[in-house]
C-alpha cells in the first residue's frame, strides 16, 4: 500500500478514486521520484498506481506503491512502431482494469502509444507533468503535444531565470508549481541522525560522490577525477552513492563508504559537501538540504540542460559548477567550499531564493482534475 506523507498507508480505493501515474524511463530515477512524490500526497480518496518503463520497479514497490511495468523501447526487442503498439495495448488493459479518474504522464516526450490510447478515453482526465529546462532548440514537436492533454503541470525550476528551452515559449496554460521533491524539509534528518542512519563515522569530514546517470551514461572519467581531487584534500572521507539501477561497482577502494540506498534526500545533512550531476531531482534535493555542493553537469542527456542549471547555481553562490573535469579545478573548489564558515554562507544565500516543495500542489491539480471528471458523470 502506498505510504502517505503523514506516515499512514492507503488501501486500494474504488475504481473512480484511482490515479494512474505513468512515467518514462529517463536517466536515473527522476521521473519515478516525481511520480512517487506526487502520488504520496494525493488525498485518501485517490489511490495511486504507477505504470513505468523504468527497470526500477523494486524501488517503487519498496516505497509502498502498486506498480505496473513495460520494458522501455531500448530494452524491448521491437522497433519503435511495434513498441508503441505494445504500449497502447498495455495502457488500454490498465485503463480497463483500474478505471482511473485521472492519468498523469511524467516525461518530456509523450509516447505515440499513450496518445492513441488516451484519445479514446476522453471521459478521464489526462495530465502531462512536463519538466522544463530543455536544451535550446530541442523538443518543439513534443511541446506541441500539450493540447492533447487536459492540463499540463510544470515542476518548478530553481534555475528558471536561466531557462532558454522550448517550454519557456509554450502558450499552453501550464500550471507551474514549486519544485517537486520526495522529501519535505521537515523530513530531513540532522547531521548526527543522518550519519547514524547511514552507518557513517560521526566525526570526519564527509564528501558524498553521486556521479552517475543510471544505466545509460558512463561517467568513469569524471568519477576518477573526483576521487583524485578528494584524495588530495586533507581530512576528507569519501562516501559513494551506488546506483540502484545497475550492479554494484567492483572498483571502489576499501576505504570508501558504499551507499546503496533510496532515497538519500532525507540524509544529505550527513555530508559536508556533495559532488553530483545537475539533474532536476538531485539539484533541487541538494539545494533544499542546504549542503555545500559541486555540480558536474552531465552533457550526454538528450534534453535536460544541466549545464545551464549548474551555472545558475554557481552565479548565485549556492553551489559550484565543475565544468572542465580537471582534478586541479575541483581541488580548488573543494578548498573554498570546505573553508570555515562557507557552509553557513551557502545557507544564507539559499534563503534569498529558497527551494520549496510543490509535490502537494501537483497532487491537488490531479485531484481537481479527477473530481471534475467525476462531476461530469465519468
Amino acid at each position: 500500500m502506498a505510504r502517505r506523507r503523514d506516515g499512514s498507508t492507503r488501501a486500494p480505493g474504488p475504481p473512480a478514486g484511482r490515479a494512474l501515474l505513468c512515467t518514462t524511463n529517463g536517466i536515473g530515477l527522476g521521473h519515478l521520484t516525481r511520480a512517487m512524490a506526487v502520488g504520496s500526497r494525493l488525498p485518501h480518496g485517490l489511490t495511486p498506481i504507477v505504470f513505468t518503463t523504468s527497470q526500477a520497479v523494486p524501488v517503487v514497490r519498496a516505497q509502498g506503491f502498486a506498480v505496473e511495468h513495460l520494458p522501455s523501447p531500448g530494452a524491448a526487442p521491437l522497433d519503435q512502431p511495434d513498441w508503441n503498439l505494445l504500449y497502447e495495448r498495455r495502457l488500454e488493459e490498465l485503463l480497463a482494469t483500474y478505471d482511473p479518474a485521472v492519468v498523469a504522464f511524467d516525461g518530456t516526450h509523450p509516447y505515440v502509444g499513450l496518445l492513441r490510447a488516451t484519445s479514446r478515453h476522453r471521459r478521464r482526465a489526462f495530465v502531462w507533468v512536463r519538466r522544463a529546462m530543455w536544451q535550446p532548440g530541442l523538443g518543439r514537436e513534443s511541446v506541441a503535444r500539450a493540447g492533447l492533454f487536459d492540463a499540463v503541470i510544470e515542476p518548478g525550476e530553481h534555475a528558471a531565470p536561466a531557462d532558454r528551452g522550448a517550454t519557456t515559449r509554450a502558450d499552453d496554460g501550464a500550471v507551474r508549481v514549486d519544485p517537486i521533491l520526495l522529501c519535505d524539509p521537515g523530513e530531513q534528518r540532522d547531521r548526527t541522525e543522518a550519519r547514524a542512519a547511514l552507518g557513517l563515522d560521526p566525526d570526519p569530514t564527509w564528501a558524498l560522490v553521486q556521479l552517475g546517470a543510471g544505466a545509460i551514461n558512463d561517467l568513469s572519467s569524471t568519477l576518477g577525477a573526483a576521487f583524485a581531487a578528494l584524495r588530495a584534500t586533507p581530512g576528507v572521507r569519501i562516501a559513494f552513492a551506488d546506483s540502484t539501477l545497475v550492479a554494484p561497482r567492483d572498483d571502489l577502494p576499501g576505504d570508501v563508504a558504499r551507499l546503496r540506498r533510496y532515497p538519500l534526500a532525507a540524509d544529505l545533512a550527513a555530508f559536508d559537501v556533495v559532488l553530483t550531476a545537475a539533474g532536476y531531482n538531485t539539484y533541487h534535493e541538494v539545494l533544499a538540504a542546504g549542503v555545500p555542493a559541486v555540480f558536474a553537469p552531465n552533457r550526454s542527456t538528450q534534453l535536460d540542460d544541466q549545464l545551464a542549471r549548474a551555472r545558475f547555481a554557481d552565479r548565485l553562490g549556492v553551489a559550484r559548477c565543475w565544468e572542465d573535469g580537471s582534478p586541479e579545478t575541483l581541488r580548488r573548489i573543494l578548498a573554498a567550499l570546505l573553508a570555515p564558515g562557507e557552509a553557513a554562507r551557502v545557507r544564507a544565500r539559499l534563503q534569498r531564493r529558497p527551494v520549496r516543495n510543490g509535490a502537494g500542489e501537483a497532487a491537488a491539480v490531479l485531484s481537481r482534475q479527477a473530481a471534475a471528471r467525476r462531476g461530469e458523470g465519468a
